[in-house]
C-alpha cells in the first residue's frame, strides 16, 4: 500500500501523463528523481560530481521509469517457462528476459553514476505497461493458451510504453550514455515487438 507521500507523487505523475503525455512526463520527471533528494539544500547541485551533474531532469526520470518497468516485468517474465504450453512463447519469453536483464544492468549503472536514491519512486506507480502485483497473480493462475494471450499482451503493452519513454529521453535527454541505452531499448524494442503476435 503506498503511505500518503508516495501516493501524492504517483497521483501528480498521473496527472501529468494523462494531461501532456509520456514525452511531457519524461520532461518534468525531475521533480520525483535525485534531484529532490537536494531539497532544501540549494549548495548540493554545485557540490555534486562532474559525472551526476551531467544527468538532466529528463535523463534521470527516464532511467527511473525504465528501471521500475523492467524491474516489474522480471517476475511476469518468470512464469513463461512454467505457464506456456508452446516452443514459440517460451522463445518469446527467454529473448525478452534476457534483453531486460541486460538493460536493467545498463540502467543501474547509470543510476549509481547519476547518483540517484537507493528508493525508486517510480516503483508500484500505476501507468499503462507497467506489470502490476495483480496482473502477475492473474498470469500466476494461467495455463498454455490462456497464459500466452494474457502474456503477450502485458509484454505489448509493456513493449509500447517503452518505446514512448525511449523516444521521450532520444528527443529531449542530454547524458549521452543515457540517450545511447534509449536508442538501443528502441531497437530492442522494435525487434521483440516483431515476435508478439
Amino acid at each position: 500500500m503506498l503511505t500518503r507521500p508516495e501516493g501524492m507523487a504517483c497521483n501528480r505523475h498521473m496527472r501529468i501523463f494523462l494531461g501532456l503525455g509520456i514525452v511531457g512526463m519524461v520532461l518534468v520527471g525531475g521533480c520525483a528523481t535525485g534531484l529532490h533528494s537536494h531539497s532544501g539544500n540549494p549548495s548540493a547541485n554545485t557540490s555534486a560530481p562532474t559525472a551526476a551533474s551531467s544527468f538532466t531532469a529528463t535523463d534521470r526520470a527516464w532511467i527511473e521509469i525504465t528501471t521500475a518497468m523492467d524491474e516489474q516485468l522480471v517476475p511476469m517474465l518468470d512464469l513463461v517457462d512454467s505457464h506456456t504450453g508452446t516452443a514459440a512463447v517460451r522463445d518469446l519469453g527467454g529473448k525478452a528476459g534476457a534483453s531486460t536483464k541486460s538493460e536493467l544492468l545498463e540502467l543501474r549503472r547509470l543510476h549509481d553514476q547519476a547518483g540517484l536514491p537507493a528508493e525508486n519512486p517510480h516503483k508500484g506507480m500505476e501507468m499503462p505497461g507497467m506489470v502490476s502485483p495483480n496482473q502477475i497473480t492473474h498470469a500466476g493462475a494461467l495455463r498454455e493458451a490462456d497464459f500466452d494471450d494474457y502474456f503477450k499482451k502485458c509484454l505489448r503493452d509493456h513493449l509500447d510504453q517503452q518505446e514512448r519513454l525511449a523516444l521521450g529521453e532520444k528527443s529531449s535527454g542530454k547524458e549521452p550514455q543515457t540517450v545511447s541505452l534509449a536508442s538501443r531499448v528502441l531497437q530492442e524494442q522494435g525487434r521483440l515487438s516483431g515476435l508478439v503476435e
